[in-house]
């Protein structure tokens, strides 16, 4: 399969570090005197400089996430060539949504006139984009009445009162810092992606997956300690809201990291050209791209938009292609780690 089609939208409120440094002052201001106060804000600083993200941006209160998301879905259609009619299945495979039932996919399309093409979600944290490219490609490579295929993501979780703000911006305590920085590093954007078949391209995927680990990022329904088997340790996770153990994720997410890239490079009978990481933090980025050679082929928005989660590889992929990075009819290569703890990376054809 190809993908023909690629656009990523970002709202317009940019927001620096200080900016973030600020929303701690304000929140965290009632739990903790001057002296405590000021060590959270040193603290919370020294965080944000080590991630390498230096701007991140949000909706204004005029700016709404369907309207973004169609925007995009429409500049992609564009660079396909395609009408609306033309796309056979439509997959929502972002974090952040609207309903958790009928599919979130499901409004989209009613929103894009799409009425009665197929449609459903994934479920599957940072990994929701790069599940979805694979189930693509299994649905394209197969013989069926599916041609076209419609990727959504959409990431937009700094709501007020939402699953991040504003508890992950309240601090009580500095040691809260180790699940609720990672926080502060997120940004907001919408994705859309056109795949197509192609008998001529075969797009290989590698996956690590480690459940054992999989309480250390997440964000927790009510009651869900029914899902949790009564011999596990109990797990103190709060409920709807974001809670990400960064020093738990680097310690368990490197080596795997690595792993998967270096296990789908050997199989390779070419070097690539360009390669697409998620957006986690830039100084992860570096470290574990050097650690694995291929530091001078990594391309990422992650230091001017912050981590966009399931969108952050193809708004790299839109830089890559505006730069002339890369071309069409060439492969890039993805990779993306997640809470899970899941690992892949995989070819894109352009």
């Amino acid at each position: 399969m190809k993908l023909t089609g690629i656009d990523c939208q970002i709202p317009s409120r940019r927001i620096c570090n200080e900016d973030i440094i600020e929303l701690v002052r304000h929140y965290s201001a009632p739990q903790n005197n001057s002296d405590q106060l000021k060590e959270l804000e040193v603290l919370a600083g020294k965080l944000l400089v080590k991630t390498g993200i230096n701007s991140r941006y949000w909706r204004t209160k005029n700016e709404k996430p369907i309207d973004l998301i169609v925007q995009s879905v429409e500049n992609a259609l564009r660079m396909s060539n395609l009408q609306k009619h033309d796309i056979d299945l439509v997959i929502y495979s972002g974090i952040d949504r609207g309903f958790a039932e009928p599919a979130n996919a499901s409004f989209i399309c009613k929103a894009l006139g799409l009425y009665h093409v197929r449609n459903f979600d994934v479920v599957d944290a940072c990994m929701g984009w790069a599940t979805a490219v694979q189930l693509a490609d299994s649905f394209l490579q197969n013989p069926s009445a599916i041609n076209s295929i419609l990727l959504v993501n959409a990431e937009f979780p700094m709501d007020d009162h939402g699953s991040v703000i504003p508890h992950n911006f309240t601090l009580g305590d500095k040691k809260e810092l180790k699940w609720k920085y990672a926080s502060f590093t997120l940004g907001e954007a919408a994705s859309a992606c056109i795949f197509q078949r192609d008998s001529t391209s075969d797009c290989k995927f590698e996956f690590i997956e480690n459940t054992e680990e999989a309480d250390t990022c997440a964000i927790a329904l009510p009651n869900f300690e029914r899902y949790i088997m009564d011999a596990e340790e109990q797990i103190d996770l709060p409920m709807m809201d974001f809670y990400a153990h960064s020093s738990s994720l680097l310690r368990h997410g490197v080596n795997p990291a690595i792993t998967v890239l270096q296990t789908l490079l050997s199989k390779l009978d070419y070097r690539p050209k360009i390669i697409f990481p998620h957006s986690v933090s830039h100084k992860i980025i570096q470290d574990t791209s050097a650690k694995a050679g291929v530091q001078s082929l990594i391309c990422s928005t992650v230091s001017e938009l912050g981590n966009l989660a399931t969108v952050s590889v193809p708004s790299s992929i839109k830089k890559a292609l505006g730069e002339n990075l890369i071309e069409i009819n060439e492969k890039g290569i993805a990779c993306v780690a997640s809470a899970g703890m899941k690992f892949c990376a995989f070819e894109i054809q352009l």
